[in-house]
């Protein structure tokens, strides 16, 4: 397939990520998440900034913060985590001083209220901010939406493509979906989207079928991943337990 003759942001990468199995923007999500790691670890540990901004968010998420188990990452996720373990003990402890101190909060637990010392302090727990990465994430996603759809706009190819790709999470299925008011183009998407689904439903059905003790003699094919990938459609990806990366120097 030709590449439209206008340049559209994030299209190569669009129709490589459709090219393996998989939801696309999950895949071009975490690639974009180990960069933006990357950058932090290696170039902006020390911005306070930044530094602030992952101890309000209580530390990455979890998805993300194991991202960090990486060759050469030791140091920096050791600089970062000191901050955000330093910013939860002092917001629990001021937080803890704030209740002891409150009238309204004794004058209730005489009259029978439930103490508010624990909801008060739970609160500081919480995030204050979201993960920066999953801001990150966010972003991309906005403009993966605006490729597809542009790339839809330009050629009736592009929809082969996704015909023929694992199709989108669901996730992220309607996020694409919610990105556009054009019903020509929600109708496409979901014609296609419905045909993926159709497709697994039968290789899932196969799988079933194969496992019935009267057909065991028959070997696997296609559909032998068919659940775990029925799952990460559905579901979203398994989360890494560790980053795919080979290193601070080593990323490319």
């Amino acid at each position: 397939m030709s590449r439209p003759a206008k340049y559209i942001p994030y299209y190569d990468d669009v129709v490589e990520a459709m090219a393996t199995p998989g939801c696309a923007f999950c895949k071009l999500q975490q690639r974009a998440a180990e960069r933006y790691l990357d950058a932090f670890l290696w170039e902006s540990v020390n911005d306070p900034r930044l530094r602030r901004e992952v101890s309000a968010a209580r530390g990455f998420c979890r998805d993300h913060a194991w991202l960090l188990v990486r060759p050469g990452a030791a140091l920096s996720a050791a600089i970062i985590y000191k901050d955000v373990v330093g910013a939860v003990a002092n917001a629990v402890q001021t937080a803890a001083c704030v209740e002891k101190r409150s009238l309204w909060k004794q004058v209730k637990s005489f009259w029978g209220g439930k103490p508010g010392n624990d909801d008060y302090v739970a609160r500081t727990l919480q995030p204050q901010q979201p993960c920066p990465v999953c801001v990150n994430a966010a972003e991309i996603e906005g403009h993966l939406c605006a490729t597809v759809l542009a790339a839809m706009k330009r050629s009736e190819d592009f929809l082969k493509l996704y015909r023929a790709s694992s199709g989108l999470c669901l996730a992220h299925f309607g996020a694409l979906l919610g990105a556009t008011a054009q019903s020509a183009l929600q109708r496409a998407l979901i014609d296609a989207q419905l045909g993926i689904w159709e497709t697994l439903q039968a290789e899932l059905a196969e799988f079933i079928r194969k496992n019935d003790h009267r057909f065991r003699g028959e070997t696997f094919g296609v559909e032998r991943d068919s659940w775990e990938r029925a799952m990460a459609l559905t579901s979203g990806p398994q989360p890494a337990a560790t980053s795919s990366r080979g290193g601070l120097t080593q990323t490319g």
